[in-house]
């Protein structure tokens, strides 16, 4: 267990300095990849789908809060779909703008949830999103991963239908689109319902008083989101799909996992129960104390000047008790 604890703390002594530019390095990586998933399924602009472009846009994004570079991957999306079609990119910029006002108005925070996991379902890997957003959220989130939930499931079905606007062979609309093969899609409601049960459920266990209360809150929640997943895809006969969903939930539990390791302080092995009694009441405590590794104690020594010659300056004195110093400058009393 201390081995584990000085792992942690000694990532913690590297990640706390170097924090600015970890931060930087995260943000301009996570914005990398997202232009190169959009640009494999939503290449529509040629010119603009080489990688020299998106590492361009990543470097920007690295210097900029997150939000704003969530927003500009949006933004990408909205610019390369205008390469489909105009109608397909008017209703992302629609749906967009409605994700942005109802977190807005409920108070909802982790905005990035509208905006990468849109593109984290093109690859099959919104689980591992909605974990971080549980785990360092509150409750009134949930707008946020429900309206990015909807927005993905919109551009899920856009990229699976592109042909229809590419070969402009069939006299379909983006609105017929959606009436047909996205509001009656039945995998629409089993995903929100399973991302929105997997985002609650960590939220509510994560704080209730029980031990690996993240730990039993990650399990829990992946567990029901899976079930959930699982019974969606055999009654919509894509079993196929399965492999891929328990790779994106393990990466998610791994990722769940290693963030309560990094940013819990609480030693959960060491829980005490203590139980006594007055007049009155029987009183029942668990204590689970913080994890405190012990310093070591470090050798003080002081470069003393003595005098005015040179050659007693820069003596190397330790640093004697106070106590003794003081005896030594107090005279004994039979002392002339």
């Amino acid at each position: 267990m201390n081995r584990t604890i000085k792992i942690r703390e000694a990532a913690r002594n590297f990640i706390i300095p170097n924090s600015r530019w970890l931060k930087i390095i995260g943000k301009g990586a996570l914005a990398f990849v997202s232009f190169l998933i959009i640009n494999y399924y939503f290449g529509y602009i040629s010119f603009l789908a080489n990688p020299i472009f998106a590492l361009i846009m990543a470097v920007g994004c690295a210097f900029i809060p997150m939000r704003a570079g969530g927003l500009l991957v949006m933004v990408y999306v909205f610019v390369q779909l205008t390469g489909l079609s105009g109608q397909v990119a008017i209703v992302a910029l629609i749906l967009l703008l409605i994700s942005y006002g109802l977190s807005m108005f409920y108070g909802s925070g982790h905005m990035f949830n509208i905006d990468y996991i849109p593109i984290a379902l093109q690859v099959q890997l919104p689980y591992p999103i909605v974990v971080v957003s549980a785990l360092f959220g509150k409750i009134n989130y949930v707008t946020s991963v429900i309206c990015g939930g909807v927005l993905s499931f919109y551009l899920k079905v856009i990229r699976e239908n592109s042909l229809i606007f590419i070969e402009e062979t069939q006299d379909i609309t983006v609105i017929d689109l959606i009436s047909k093969r996205m509001i009656v899609n039945p995998m629409l409601y089993v995903y929100l319902i399973a991302i929105t049960a997997l985002f609650v459920i960590i939220v509510l266990v994560k704080d209730v008083n029980i031990r690996h209360a993240w730990i039993v809150a990650i399990a829990s929640g992946i567990f029901v989101e899976m079930v959930i997943m699982l019974l969606g895809y055999i009654i919509t006969g894509n079993i196929s799909k399965v492999p891929m969903l328990i790779i994106a939930n393990v990466l998610a539990f791994a990722i769940g996992v290693a963030s309560t390791y990094v940013y819990r302080d609480l030693d959960y092995e060491r829980v005490e129960k203590v139980q006594f009694e007055d007049d009155d009441y029987l009183y029942f405590v668990t204590a689970i104390p913080k994890i405190e590794l012990a310093k070591e104690e470090k050798r003080i020594t002081r470069f003393t000047d003595i005098g005015k010659g040179f050659h007693k300056a820069g003596k190397i004195e330790e640093e004697k008790p106070k106590e003794t110093e003081d005896k030594k400058e107090k005279p004994d009393d039979g002392e002339t």
